[in-house]
C-alpha cells in the first residue's frame, strides 16, 4: 500500500497556492472593501432586505452609508430614473453570489453589536472570507480540470504559471478578491468540468450544473453568456467525436431541459428586476454614459494586447503561451481547437471592443481576462508537456520560472505604485523595470498625463505643450459694456468651438484653456454666467463641465478662466464644444473670449 494517493503533490499546490493568495489578501491593509465597482454590485442586498428600498428613493440612507464608510465619491453606479426612482448599472449576479455571506454577517452584527446597516465591520470581513473561499474553491476546480487531461506533473506546472504567473494573484489576493473576475474563474472551471463530465458520460446531473454555472456566469457579465459556447462546441473537431455528441444529444434529449431552462431562470432575476424599476423587460444600463460602450469596428484589440498601459500580453505573457499552446493541440489533431480558437476570437473581441479597454485604474494587466483563465490552462497544460518531452525541456523551465518571478515582481510594483495603475508607457516601462525603488517625481513626465475626477484640473508640466489659439473675440478695453456681447433670455449662449478631437489634436489628450471677461450691471443677483466645456458622442454629451465666478461683482470687468482636459474620447469625430452660457433670467455682458489649445510636443 502506497503512503501517498495519487494527485496528492496537486493537491498539496493547491493547498500551497490558496494559503498564499489567502495570507496575502489578509495581510493587506485593512479597509473598507464594499466600495468603488463593488459597491455597485452588493447594493441589492441591503437595498431590498435591509431597507427595503429596491428603487433606491430614500436618499437619506444611501448618503448616511456614503458618508460613514466612504464607499463611493459619486454614485456612478446607478441610473436616474422617472419617478425619483433609481437603477443600479450592474448586473445582480454577484449580490446573488454575495448573499449567502451577506445573511451571515447580517445576524453575525445583530449579536455582537455592530450596526446591522450592511456596511459595518462584519458584512466587510464575512464577504471577504466568502470571496476568497470561492478562490480556494477555484484553484481546486482548476487542478481538477488539468487533471482530465495531463498528468500529475503537467496539472503541478500548468497551475503554477497560471495562479502564480498571471494577473489572477493580483486580482483574487490584492485588489480583486471581491469582484467579478475571481468568482467568473471559478464559474467557469465548474462549467468545463460538468462540460467534460457530461460528453464522457451524459447525466442529468452534469446538464444541471453546466445550467447552474452557465447561468450564474452570465448574471454576472451578461457579455460572458458566450460561455455557453463551451458545452455547445466541446468535441466537435472531428467528424468521429462530432458524430458521437450528436449520438449523445438525440440519446438524452431530456437533458437539454434543464440546461436551457435553468440559465433562463436564473437570468430572469434580472429580467424582473429591469421591470420593476424601469417598466421594460431589457433595459441597456449604460445607455446613461455617452462616454464608454461598445466600440466592435474596429475594436482595441491591439492595445489590449500590447499596450504599455494594461496589455494582456505584456503583462502576462503566460497567456500569450497559452495561444501559443493551441498549436500544439493543433499537432495532435485535438477535437477542441476549434472550440478555443472560436471562443478566444470572440471573446478577446468582446473585451476589446469596451471604450476604456484598461478597464480602470485598479487592476494589473488585463483583468477582464481572468475569468477564461481555466479555459486557457488547457492549451498551455499542452505546451508544457510538449516542452518537457522536447530538448527545450530545462530552457522550458527556466523561462517558466522567469515568468511566474517576473509576475510577482510586477506585482509587487504595482502594489508599492512604482507600475502605475492607470497611466503606464513604454518609457516609463523600461526606466522602471526590474527596480524596486525609483523616483516617480522625477520619472512623471514619461507617464500618460493624469486624469483626476475634479472639477477644476490643472495641468502639470506645462512646458511640455505647445499652445494655439483656434478661437478669439475682438480684443476690448473700455472700462463699459461698449461693443461686448450681451446674454440674457432671449440669447443664452454665446458664439463659442464646435470641433472634433480629430481637428484638435494627433494625439491622445490637449489642454483647452479658455478665458474671458463677464460684467454684471447695476442690481444682478445670482451666479452669473457659465463657462461650458463639453465633449458629444453621437451628439450626446459627456465629461460635461460649467465653470462660474467664485466672487461676482457688480459693475466690474471680472476675469473668468478655465483649463479643460480633453476626455478619452470614444471616437475621432467626437466634438467639443465651448461656450459661455447664461442661465439666470438677467442680461449679462462678456468680451475678450479667447480659447487656446495646448498640444504635447513631440
Amino acid at each position: 500500500m502506497k503512503f501517498f494517493k495519487p494527485g496528492w503533490i496537486s493537491l498539496l499546490t493547491v493547498v500551497l497556492l490558496a494559503v498564499s493568495i489567502v495570507t496575502v489578501r489578509l495581510t493587506q491593509e485593512q479597509r473598507d472593501v464594499l466600495t468603488w465597482d463593488v459597491f455597485g454590485y452588493y447594493l441589492y442586498l441591503p437595498a431590498n432586505f435591509i431597507y427595503d428600498d429596491p428603487g433606491l428613493q430614500n436618499q437619506q440612507w444611501l448618503d448616511k452609508v456614503i458618508e460613514t464608510y466612504e464607499t463611493s465619491p459619486t454614485l456612478y453606479q446607478l441610473v436616474d430614473m422617472p419617478e425619483g426612482r433609481r437603477m443600479i448599472k450592474y448586473s445582480s449576479g454577484m449580490a446573488l453570489l454575495y448573499s449567502p455571506f451577506f445573511f451571515i454577517a447580517h445576524i453575525t452584527a445583530n449579536l455582537c453589536g455592530y450596526p446591522a446597516d450592511g456596511f459595518s465591520l462584519p458584512y466587510q470581513l464575512i464577504i471577504t472570507l466568502g470571496s476568497l473561499l470561492w478562490t480556494v474553491l477555484g484553484i481546486f476546480l482548476l487542478r481538477n480540470l488539468l487533471r482530465k487531461f495531463f498528468s500529475e506533473t503537467i496539472v503541478v506546472i500548468t497551475l503554477l504559471l497560471v495562479v502564480a504567473g498571471t494577473n489572477y494573484f493580483q486580482i483574487a489576493g490584492i485588489d480583486g478578491t471581491l469582484l467579478t473576475h475571481n468568482y467568473l474563474f471559478t464559474l467557469y472551471a465548474w462549467l468545463i468540468i460538468s462540460t467534460i463530465n457530461w460528453h464522457r458520460r451524459p447525466s442529468l446531473k452534469s446538464a444541471i450544473f453546466i445550467g447552474i454555472s452557465g447561468g450564474l456566469i452570465s448574471l454576472v457579465r451578461p457579455s460572458e453568456a458566450i460561455c455557453f459556447l463551451i458545452p455547445l462546441l466541446w468535441n466537435i473537431g472531428n467528424r468521429t467525436n462530432f458524430k458521437i455528441k450528436v449520438q449523445n444529444i438525440l440519446a438524452h434529449k431530456l437533458h437539454l431541459i434543464p440546461a436551457i431552462l435553468i440559465p433562463l431562470l436564473i437570468g430572469s432575476i434580472q429580467i424582473f428586476y429591469w421591470k420593476s424599476i424601469t417598466g421594460e423587460w431589457i433595459y441597456y444600463s449604460y445607455s446613461n454614459n455617452p462616454g464608454e460602450g461598445f466600440r466592435f469596428l474596429p475594436p482595441y484589440i491591439i492595445e489590449f494586447l500590447f499596450s504599455f498601459r494594461k496589455g494582456w500580453f505584456i503583462y502576462t505573457p503566460v497567456m500569450f503561451l497559452a495561444i501559443v499552446g493551441i498549436l500544439t493541440m493543433v499537432r495532435k489533431a485535438n477535437a477542441n481547437v476549434p472550440l478555443i480558437i472560436i471562443f478566444i476570437i470572440i471573446d478577446l473581441w468582446i473585451m476589446s471592443a469596451w471604450t476604456a479597454w484598461w478597464y480602470g485604474g485598479g487592476s494589473f494587466s488585463a483583468r477582464s481576462a481572468v475569468a477564461i483563465y481555466p479555459l486557457m490552462a488547457i492549451p498551455l497544460g499542452y505546451l508544457v508537456q510538449w516542452i518537457l518531452k522536447s530538448k527545450l525541456k530545462y530552457i522550458g523551465v527556466l523561462v517558466g520560472v522567469f515568468l511566474i518571478w517576473l509576475n510577482l515582481f510586477q506585482t509587487y510594483q504595482w502594489k508599492t505604485k512604482i507600475i502605475d495603475k492607470d497611466r503606464m508607457t513604454g518609457k516609463y516601462y523600461s526606466a522602471i523595470f526590474g527596480k524596486t525603488r525609483v523616483n516617480k517625481e522625477k520619472l512623471d513626465h514619461l507617464l500618460m498625463v493624469a486624469r483626476g475626477t475634479e472639477t477644476n484640473e490643472l495641468p502639470a508640466h506645462i512646458e511640455r505643450y505647445r499652445g494655439n489659439v483656434i478661437f478669439q473675440t475682438p480684443v476690448l478695453s473700455s472700462n463699459d459694456t461698449t461693443d461686448a456681447i450681451k446674454l440674457g433670455p432671449k440669447n443664452p449662449f454665446s458664439q463659442g468651438i464646435n470641433l472634433t478631437f480629430q481637428e484638435l489634436t494627433s494625439k491622445d489628450h490637449v489642454w483647452i484653456k479658455t478665458s474671458g471677461e463677464v460684467w454684471l450691471p447695476e442690481g444682478y443677483e445670482g451666479q452669473g454666467p457659465l463657462l461650458v466645456h463639453t465633449f458629444h458622442y453621437k451628439g450626446e454629451p459627456y465629461k460635461y463641465r460649467a465653470w462660474k465666478l467664485t466672487t461676482p461683482e457688480i459693475n466690474k470687468w471680472q476675469t473668468l478662466e478655465y483649463w479643460y482636459l480633453s476626455p478619452e474620447v470614444r471616437t475621432p469625430q467626437d466634438n467639443l464644444k465651448v461656450y459661455f452660457w447664461q442661465s439666470e433670467p438677467r442680461d449679462v455682458f462678456i468680451r475678450n473670449v479667447k480659447v487656446e489649445v495646448f498640444e504635447l510636443i513631440d
